[in-house]
């Protein structure tokens, strides 16, 4: 799943785009400021569709500030449509622009186009606020890294790639002593997950890890 951040402070705008594009497959974060941009902006983001006006900032000299970072394409979505404004945009890094109005397949056409220029990595979940990198063994929550040890970050795959079905725990205590090379107790699987569970903010919401008494665990989302 490809991700793309909306760079848009017109929350009608950016509720509708996040919505078609959505139901076509995307992953899809918004950022309504520069201040917020810089925040969300990371590897992980595959494409950005920006806005020039912003209320604190220019898109364009933002694009500019991320192509100093990073290599994701950046589209421009503004309705500036006269030619010093887009060949700025273009010189400066914007990889494409479209102007407002504008229409959804044009639009996925373009993003569809941009794409396949650029290859990465995959092994990528984006599941709600967590961004799971398999090949890096990173987590992040809401872009922060969390710290997840050798154990939990296996315990943690082991659960979403599940996809829902109930893992038992004498099967995750197999996959620690795997880990390990030794044969572990019940509670140090306990303690694990308790960790997991404190790691993710479980213990405020409990809305990743399901416990079924009795049976084991699974993955809710």
């Amino acid at each position: 799943m490809k991700k793309i951040l909306i760079v848009e402070d017109d929350q009608s705008i950016a509720s509708s785009l996040k919505e078609m594009l959505e139901k076509k497959g995307y992953f899809i974060e918004i950022a309504e400021s520069k201040k917020e941009t810089l925040k969300k902006v990371n590897e992980y983001v595959d494409l950005i569709l920006l806005d020039i006006q912003l209320p604190d900032g220019n898109g364009i000299d933002l694009c500019k500030e991320i192509k100093e970072k990073y290599e994701m394409p950046i589209i421009f979505l503004s309705c500036l449509n006269d030619e010093e404004t887009i060949v700025r945009g273009l010189n400066e890094g914007g990889d494409d622009y479209v102007c407002k109005p504008f229409g959804i397949k044009e639009l996925c056409a373009r993003i569809e186009c941009n794409l396949r220029k650029v290859t990465k990595q995959q092994g990528v979940y984006y599941i709600d606020d967590l961004i799971i990198d398999t090949l890096k063994h990173k987590v992040f929550q809401d872009n922060k890294e969390l710290e997840l040890s050798t154990i939990t970050f296996a315990l943690l795959m082991a659960l979403v790639e599940g996809h829902g079905r109930v893992l038992t725990r004498d099967y995750l205590l197999m996959l620690i002593e795997d880990i390990t090379g030794h044969v572990v107790e019940d509670n140090t699987l306990t303690a694990h997950l308790k960790r997991l569970r404190k790691t993710l903010g479980e213990y405020q919401n409990r809305k990743y890890i399901e416990t079924l008494r009795g049976v084991g665990y699974r993955w809710k989302i």
